[in-house]
């Protein structure tokens, strides 16, 4: 059965038009399958580190997620900037695409998982995903089918992919930190609101932080709603969570 909450979720995963995305590199040997593109950034010093796979948003993969990857390993993690759209395609909001497409792209996250656990500079047992608008919708919804996923964090997205139930959705998440700005008028905060309830109901651990006055994309150099001085204090509550996690 599909909910009503998938045309409002088709509706608000827009990314604000910032210039076209440049390409991601295809990180194994040709005719590897399957297929992981992106860019992987490691840590100076010695391994294995935890790692984090940023997600990015609808507009797809761009150099400026590699700029925020580096600041992961500037505090000892390493980071995969994932192409999920590398291998078949992106997709207009509010279209049957994708939805069809929904489960290729959780399928990327989970050779992603599968490649990072192949590398020795990587601790594959500690792995978060990092989720940006619609890779936010994404992380919510793959992260409990991949072992090693052990923390979630959603800048401005949601739950799910909006097609079940959200005891469905969230049931066996990780730890999920929820970043949102109170002005967002792209994924409304009431998403945020929503996201922390089901889990708490599915006995789920959640945090939440709210930035007053803040728009979509506000930790988004290359967006006009950026804000150095948000995007700074959510930095660094991610990696404060994250640690936290990494270390159980």
């Amino acid at each position: 059965m599909r909910y009503g909450g998938i045309l409002i979720l088709l509706a608000v995963l827009v990314w604000p038009n910032s210039g076209e995305a440049q390409e991601s590199q295809l990180l194994v040997s040709p005719g590897t399958v399957p297929e992981v593109w992106g860019d992987l950034l490691v840590p100076d010093g010695p391994g294995p580190h935890p790692a984090v796979v940023l997600l990015h948003g609808s507009k797809g993969w761009r150099p400026g997620y590699v700029e925020i990857a580096r600041r992961f390993t500037e505090v000892g993690f390493a980071a995969l900037v994932l192409d999920y759209y590398a291998q078949i395609g992106g997709a207009d909001n509010l279209s049957e695409e994708c939805l069809q497409k929904w489960d290729g792209w959780r399928q990327a996250v989970r050779d992603a998982s599968v490649y990072l656990r192949s590398q020795p500079s990587v601790d594959g047992s500690r792995i978060a995903l990092v989720g940006i608008s619609r890779g936010a919708f994404l992380a919510v919804s793959v992260a409990a089918s991949i072992p090693s996923v052990v923390a979630v964090v959603d800048y401005y997205g949601g739950r799910g992919d909006g097609a079940h139930a959200p005891e469905v959705e969230v049931g066996g998440l990780p730890p999920v930190l929820i970043i949102h700005g109170e002005a967002d008028t792209v994924v409304p905060v009431s998403f945020a609101h929503e996201l922390k309830a089901a889990v708490l109901d599915a006995g789920g651990e959640v945090e939440m932080h709210l930035f007053p006055g803040e728009e979509h994309g506000f930790n988004a150099f290359w967006a006009e709603s950026y804000s150095e001085n948000a995007a700074e204090q959510a930095f660094d509550l991610t990696v404060a969570f994250l640690r936290t996690r990494f270390e159980r």
